[in-house]
């Protein structure tokens, strides 16, 4: 783990200190590109072209590093919270095909569903390892795509594959690996890269990008959130026909969850206050959002003495996001403001116990900072660069140095309790029919109950 921390900090030192030309595009996102000059192809000229063999070293190496974080996820896998007590157990009950457009919390969560209708075709003790083999591989797909021919004119190889191994690496983010309910955050960071990256020109590009436009639409509510950065790409970017494509794709999709939103009422959301303050925001965003990108989890907004800092942490953090939104090329500017979205929406209506906001700040929301984490990483590698002010560079060098203790720290993920899931498996397939079975769930306090068919 130290290797892989060092190896990837001095790829930094080294994208850092290349020639101008190269620093210029230090990251996905970290310089304006020349629309005559650039490439603009999608097979990539012989500086940037990217075999299918190299892309399958990189998939597999991701996955290694997926897996290494919480090996139990292949090894011993069993369901976590809604993936049993929701998606598989309503799919099992009640007809997989039938629950497919069901709306859950209020919008449509199509992918879990998915999963879990196709799950029925397995044998049940096959059910989990499924679900986290499909959470992992969406997982890895956005480094994937982030490697592809589509992000050659915005990158360099050494750059995207630090942003890469750092998001693999992120801090902070046990809530949203390797379990088909939280892999709707991964799919809305691929949805977004979509929309970011060079139009589509090529035949199977295209039905990638719309399989992943429509996938990520139905799933979560994210296509509200993405609506608006693919008008402004579309307005005042990329005046293309498939980028007015993707834009009208999400604009169906944002409609049919505000739809399934109305006719729920959300009553199916937590309900209660918020118990919102300045001083719990500070806090919020401080220990959740820029120390837990950087040092992983922290004890900082249970330290009331720790106030003060809280609150100058959250305004330089706030400070990093507005200096992108000001400096930073389009594609940039428009990550930031989506997952500026995301944060608010999520401050304005978390699934939490009221008071909602004291809730977040325990270990148990982390995946609505997962965005703005990412977004913040991004940031700070795109100030590194060398467009910017030395003292700017110096300070986010500085961060980034400290995300390598974050990073060790939060590597290995904790291993979910063993609930014996084979054991419970083998007891339902030996009940008579018409019988049901109650099977405990990670975390502690969830269970499932099916019934025999």
């Amino acid at each position: 783990m130290l290797f892989l921390c060092s190896r990837a900090f001095l790829s930094l030192k080294c994208i850092i200190h290349a020639n101008r030309e190269q620093s210029e595009i230090v990251l996905l996102m970290s310089a304006e590109v020349n629309p005559q000059t650039a490439v603009r192809t999608e097979t990539g000229s012989s500086a940037t072209a990217f075999s299918p063999w190299r892309h399958a070293a990189v998939f597999l190496a991701a996955a290694l590093l997926v897996i290494s974080r919480r090996p139990d996820a292949v090894f011993n896998p069993q369901f976590w919270a809604e993936d049993g007590a929701l998606w598989y157990a309503q799919a099992h009950n009640l007809g997989g095909w039938r629950m497919l457009l069901q709306p859950e919390t209020g919008y449509f969560c199509t992918l879990p569903r998915l999963a879990a209708a196709l799950a029925q075709l397995l044998p049940f003790s096959a059910a989990p390892l499924l679900f986290n083999l499909i959470a992992i591989f969406l997982q890895i797909l956005p480094v994937s795509f982030f490697f592809s021919s589509r992000f050659a004119s915005l990158a360099t190889f050494r750059s995207r594959a630090l942003l890469g191994f750092l998001y693999l690496a992120l801090p902070n983010s046990f809530e949203i690996n390797a379990n088909i309910t939280n892999t709707q955050w991964h799919l809305a960071l691929l949805a977004c890269l979509v929309v970011l990256a060079e139009p589509a020109r090529l035949l199977w590009w295209r039905c990638f990008d719309v399989c992943v436009i429509c996938l990520s639409a139905l799933t979560g509510p994210f296509a509200i959130m993405l609506l608006p950065v693919a008008a402004i790409m579309w307005g005042w970017k990329r005046r293309s026909k498939w980028t007015l494509t993707l834009l009208l794709m999400l604009a169906a999709g944002a409609l049919l969850q505000v739809a399934a939103l109305l006719r729920t009422g959300g009553g199916a959301r937590v309900q209660g206050d918020l118990g919102a303050s300045p001083l719990l925001l500070a806090k919020i965003l401080a220990s959740q959002v820029f120390m837990a990108a950087l040092a992983g989890k922290n004890n900082l907004p249970y330290r009331h003495s720790y106030a003060l800092y809280a609150v100058l942490i959250a305004i330089a953090g706030v400070a990093v996001f507005v200096y992108a939104v000001w400096k930073a090329n389009w594609e940039l500017k428009l990550f930031v403001v989506f997952a500026s979205v995301v944060l608010v929406a999520a401050l304005l209506n978390p699934m939490a116990a009221p008071p909602k906001w004291l809730a977040l700040l325990t270990a148990w929301g982390v995946r609505y900072w997962f965005l703005p984490m990412l977004a913040f990483i991004s940031t700070l590698l795109w100030m590194a660069g060398d467009r910017n002010p030395r003292i700017l560079r110096g300070i986010a060098l500085a961060a980034l140095l400290v995300m390598s203790v974050g990073v060790v720290r939060d590597w290995h993920y904790p291993v979910f309790t063993d609930l014996h899931f084979a054991a419970y498996a083998q007891e339902f397939s030996e009940l008579p029919k018409g019988s049901s079975l109650t099977i405990p769930l990670n975390p502690p306090g969830w269970s499932m109950m099916l019934n025999k068919k």
